[in-house]
């Protein structure tokens, strides 16, 4: 197939190797991918070094796989005029480079966050039309009238909007994929048709982490039993509690890695710990994350609790899966299922101080069960979300939209 592969961040941006794994893999079993998607400004929400927007570039990422950017308002902060800017802007522009540069697709398949990437396949003209598929990574508008930005008559506006909006969307789309099992009961309950529903998780392609802890020293972390965050310090991820309850297990070490609009805030209460013993740490290139998670002893998953996030799978679950190291769940619903279930780790419900400094506690001071539970996170990963599996899964739905859409 000819696939138009639309996702608002692609590499080099950080955190972004779930659609290139998409594109890749999908160009590997004989696929032609044409991905439409921005400049690169995330997370920082500044246009990356070394880059400078145009109207149009094209770039020939991987065999198979051919890139076509389009400009974007950058902006990934707390005003809500900025981000949904950011959204807006990209929406309109990637409509036109889909309906001017790319070549017609046998089928469009939308990476689902923001739910506004959807635009230009809803749009594409004639000559550009074919069936689509969305692959749903969060839930509009839930994300958005969750996130605290916008309060009022504005959240409410917003609210109804989005949801004309994404509920024109599904109807739209001839097949829709979900990373996890209560998103499909979600969108079932919205009117979705259960039988439009693909189980699609995400996957990684990250290699089993190496035994090298020795290089703790070298990259600039502490000894102790070591839990590691790597990823986006944002407000969803709830990350404060997780470091308050740090200040009532002393010999635990927590190192946050990465960039977001509540890095100053977590900066803020590291320094204020008593113990010592929270660290925040620049994001580092996509090459050294697998030595920081290797030098960890437990890596460290963290969302708010929120009807929403209990039906989400952040792709860190499946990465640190595949790193076979065990794992800390600060969240609740399917994330603590996942990982509980597979006997990969310790979950603990975010707000709940005591609960949080316990499981901490009891992964640290226990450091003979590591590698079991190291062993089972892997195997967990291998069964499910390894690329071969994924792949499968997201072809098979791809195949299915484009068959209906010859129909």
């Amino acid at each position: 197939m000819r696939i138009g592969f639309i996702t608002q961040w692609f590499p080099p941006e950080p955190g972004t190797h779930v659609a290139a794994g998409i594109a890749t893999g999908l160009a590997e079993r004989g696929h032609q991918v044409d991905v439409v998607t921005g400049f690169p400004n995330y997370p920082s929400g500044r246009l990356m070094e070394g880059w400078a927007q145009r109207f149009y570039l094209r770039e020939e990422y991987s065999p198979g796989v051919t890139l076509h950017r389009s400009p974007l308002y950058p902006s990934h902060d707390s005003s809500p005029t900025h981000r949904m800017a950011n959204y807006l802007s990209f929406a309109a522009s990637a409509t036109a480079t889909a309906n001017l540069r790319v070549p017609r697709p046998d089928v469009w398949l939308v990476y689902s966050s923001p739910a506004t990437a959807a635009v230009p396949a809803l749009l594409a003209r004639r000559g550009r039309r074919a069936p689509i598929c969305l692959h749903i990574q969060d839930l509009w508008p839930d994300s958005v009238t969750g996130s605290d930005f916008v309060h009022g008559r504005a959240l409410r506006m917003m609210d109804r909007a989005l949801h004309a909006f994404t509920n024109a969307s599904y109807r739209a789309a001839e097949r829709i994929g979900v990373i996890s099992p209560s998103m499909k009961d979600i969108l079932v309950q919205r009117g979705v048709p259960a039988d439009k529903i693909r189980w699609v998780p995400n996957w990684s392609d990250n290699a089993k982490a190496p035994d090298n802890a020795a290089e703790r020293r070298s990259l600039g972390l502490p000894s102790g039993p070591l839990f590691l965050y790597a990823g986006n310090l944002g407000k969803l991820q709830g990350l404060l509690p997780l470091v308050n309850a740090f200040a009532d297990v002393p010999e635990a070490q927590l190192v946050l890695m990465g960039d977001g609009v509540e890095k100053d805030e977590l900066s803020a209460a590291a320094a204020d710990a008593p113990a010592g013993n929270v660290h925040v740490r620049n994001s580092v290139p996509a090459d050294v994350v697998p030595h920081h998670l290797a030098a960890a002893d437990v890596l460290v998953v963290s969302l708010k609790d929120s009807p929403l996030l209990r039906a989400t799978m952040p792709s860190k679950v499946q990465s640190s899966m595949a790193a076979g190291k065990p794992i800390l769940v600060h969240g609740a619903g399917d994330v603590a299922d996942v990982v509980t279930d597979a006997g990969a780790g310790v979950a603990v419900r975010p707000g709940n101080h005591g609960e949080v400094a316990d499981g901490i506690r009891e992964l640290a001071n226990q450091p003979d069960e590591w590698a079991d539970a190291g062993v089972a996170a892997r195997q967990h990963y291998e069964d499910h979300f390894a690329p071969d599996v994924g792949i499968t899964r997201l072809e098979s739905m791809l195949l299915e939209a484009a068959k209906r859409g010859q129909q």
